[in-house]
Formats: structure tokens, sequence, C-alpha cells
């Protein structure tokens, strides 16, 4: 038999390894992440009935006690308050002087050249700086 085409088998033969094993580590994560979060799910699909049962009660809900129940665990779960404010001061520019240290120098090779009064261009010698 040809080397490629061996070549090419095991390559494919790994590569669907290669998928198979990423296909059932993620299935078994999925399954993981359910089993954990199902008590969540089981808590806000209760939540979500009540609050879907006081909806259809319309105004009568405003009197109904396990309404306000719900709406006001409704609003725990969206206003709570999180981990408390640190108080930082904040440096908006920490490391801008408030004064530059030098001024840059103009370098007269790279400014334009524009005739004087007299008619003669600025020199860019030593002598003309």
């Amino acid at each position: 038999m040809d080397p490629k085409i061996i070549a090419r088998a095991a390559a494919l033969i790994l590569l669907g390894g290669t998928v198979l094993a990423c296909a059932v580590e993620l299935a078994r994560q999925s399954r993981t992440i359910g089993s954990s979060t199902s008590a969540v799910d089981d808590n806000m699909d209760l939540l979500a009935n009540e609050l879907s049962r006081c909806k259809a009660l319309g105004a009568e809900a405003a009197h109904d006690a396990a309404c306000k129940a719900a709406w006001a665990q409704n609003r725990a779960r969206f206003l709570a308050p999180g981990a408390p404010y640190q108080d930082r001061s904040i440096q908006l520019f920490p490391a801008a002087p408030d004064v530059p240290k030098a001024v840059p120098k103009i370098h007269l090779d790279r400014a334009p050249s524009t005739p004087q009064s007299d008619g003669s261009t600025p020199s860019t010698g030593p002598e003309g700086r």
C-alpha cells in the first residue's frame, strides 16, 4: 500500500476521534450544568407562574397577598444591592504632569521655507539657530 494513503487514513481517524471526544465532553458538561441549575430554574418557574397568575387577575391582584409577595420577590431579584460600594478616589490623569517639562525644539530643516522680508530664505545651518 502507498504510504500517503495510510497517512491520510490515520489523519482522518485521528480527526474523527478528536471530534468525538469533544462532543462527549460537551455533552457531559451540559448535563452537569443542567443538574446544578435545576433548583434555581424551579424557583424561577414558580415565581414566573405566580407572576403570570397575578397578571391574569388584573386589578384584583393589587389586593392579593400572594401577588404582593411575588412582586416583592421579583423586585428583590432585580433591585437587590450587590457588593457594597467601595469609595475609591479616581485619578483621571495619574501620569500627566501639570506643566510640560521641556519645550520641543523646532527643527529648521523640517520647517517650511518662507521668504523673509529681505527676500532670503531662512538658514538651516548652525549659525541660523
